[in-house]
């Protein structure tokens, strides 16, 4: 201890040459993160230091969903240049065909909020658009003058004059002109989207399956072992042309002592015949979990349901704020879905939300896409 013990040199487990490299890394990686740091921290004192100045809300963005095989650097190297109406998923080139209607700017701005929903085929509702929407859409015809108006709003849109029924339907066609000039407009191309289809029965395949297996050959008996020598594969019928017989002849039971070939006379073998049924109670179980979720895809049930269970089925749906449907023409099927706003609707399909992108498509105003829906 008096003489002292001198240091030993640590051996470096790397050289010199190779630290100084990694220290100046280093340096240069906490020197850019301070950076950033002291960016955000700029950018939220001057946010803090005007509380009376009130906040915008951010534009909607337009998500591309990632494909198989796409890359980050791909989705993030996006130009102002390129346009952007070629990444929103599911939007339908801007129509070229509808005329200018040349709207007044203050009849324009009444139709900002609105949002068209065509049900079938072309059918555009204007009646549910316009109720959506918050905006008083209201006919007007003078039987004096044969004029047939829509009042947006208490403000004349669009006019037409004749007699009542033709006048009524020209206005209406110019205001769907209107509408498709100025305004989004959702379509359904789908009746229904599923994931789940469901049946109030099921075949017992699992315990078929089970019971065949079970009497199945198997590899270490004398006869498979014969039959493989002289060309036989597992699961192909014998014979030359492969049109013998697939399983072994079995011994059966007989029960009671009636003759060959009467009726009932084999004792069944424990295999299940019929198709096994699912209480009414399991589907409000399903009902409930779905109302539970953020499932945007429709629960379809299939024609196997009575009358009796599709109104047992309907009413728990209601209860649950669910939208039950029958659809179909002559086998009807009940359908539940979750309720949705036409505005909802069309910003899941902007978003890329593959449910909804598969019963609906969103048809961009003729006028163009405003510019905040094309900010990335």
């Amino acid at each position: 201890m008096a003489g002292g013990n001198k240091k030993s040199k640590v051996k470096l487990p790397v050289s010199k040459t190779k630290q100084k490299k990694v220290v100046k890394k280093w340096k240069k990686d906490t020197d850019a993160a301070k950076g950033v740091k002291k960016r955000v921290s700029a950018v939220a004192s001057s946010e803090n230091s005007s509380p009376a100045q009130k906040t915008t809300p951010k534009p909607m963005v337009f998500v591309t969903p990632q494909t198989q095989g796409s890359s980050e650097s791909e989705n993030d190297s996006d130009s102002p240049e390129q346009p952007a109406v070629q990444n929103l998923p599911r939007l339908e080139p801007v129509p070229t065909n509808i005329p200018d209607p040349q709207l007044e700017p203050r009849k324009v701005k009444l139709l900002k909020p609105l949002i068209g929903y065509i049900y079938n085929g072309e059918q555009l509702s204007l009646k549910q658009s316009f109720e959506q929407a918050g905006i008083l859409l209201e006919p007007d015809y003078d039987e004096k003058t044969h004029v047939f108006r829509f009042l947006v709003d208490t403000k004349e849109m669009c006019r037409a004059v004749g007699e009542k029924n033709e006048a009524h339907s020209i206005a209406r066609e110019k205001l769907v002109q209107i509408v498709r000039y100025y305004c989004y407009i959702v379509k359904r191309v789908k009746e229904y989207h599923t994931r789940r289809k469901i049946f109030y029965t099921r075949p017992p395949k699992a315990a078929i399956q089970a019971q065949k297996d079970s009497k199945k050959i198997q590899e270490e008996n004398i006869g498979f072992q014969m039959l493989q020598k002289q060309g036989w594969n597992p699961g192909t019928a014998l014979g030359t042309s492969t049109e013998g017989i697939l399983e072994p002849i079995t011994a059966k039971k007989r029960k009671g002592k009636t003759g060959l070939g009467s009726e009932n006379a084999d004792v069944s073998d424990g295999t299940p015949t019929e198709k096994v049924k699912i209480p009414l109670e399991a589907f409000f179980l399903l009902l409930k979990q779905y109302a539970g979720v953020n499932a945007l895809y429709d629960l379809v049930f299939s024609s196997q349901f009575t009358k009796p269970q599709v109104a047992k089925l309907i009413n728990f749906a209601k209860s649950l704020k669910l939208q039950p449907q029958m659809i179909g023409n002559k086998k009807k099927k009940l359908v539940v879905s979750r309720p949705l706003t036409i505005k909802q609707i069309k910003e899941g399909v902007m978003k890329g939300h593959s449910d909804l992108c598969a019963k609906y498509v969103v048809i961009p105003p003729a006028a163009g896409i405003p510019a905040k829906d094309l900010a990335v």
